[in-house]
């Protein structure tokens, strides 16, 4: 096995399990108690509080970003070809490129002014942390 091929398979597989982790933190925390609420009831879930998750979280959103950025670079030729094209492709992917741009920047602009789908995500953050973990309700 070469270091490039080891160097590509470790940060698939880095990349893929740190995600794994993630999301599953990530949803888990969508749903649990806010910070004072999960230590009044003494909240666990699989035997971390909810500053536990908090911090596999942002360990694991930590891992992923370096071994995506990782990933970027070992594979930039290819990245280059998805845009610019080969003899096979000529015209390349530079509409699904495009399509996921507008994707992400919709997103994003959903979540800065507090419009759906984004604004759905927080509502049920903030049921879950006012209503549904509320101990007065």
């Amino acid at each position: 096995m070469t270091a490039t091929a080891f160097s590509r398979a470790t940060a698939v597989f880095g990349a893929g399990f740190s995600f794994l982790v993630m999301l599953v933190s990530g949803l888990l925390l969508i749903v649990a108690p806010k910070g004072r609420t999960a230590q009044a009831i003494d909240w666990h879930l699989a035997g971390l509080t909810r500053d536990g998750w908090e911090a596999v979280h942002l360990a694991t959103s930590f891992l992923f970003t370096t071994l995506a950025i990782w990933h970027i670079v070992l594979h930039w030729p290819v990245i280059v070809n998805f845009l610019g094209g080969t003899a096979m492709h000529p015209r390349g992917h530079r509409i699904e490129a495009l399509a996921m741009l507008v994707l992400v920047v919709a997103l994003l602009l959903t979540a800065i002014l507090d419009l759906p789908p984004s604004s759905w995500l927080v509502d049920i953050n903030e049921y879950f942390k006012q209503v549904y973990w509320d101990p007065a309700v």
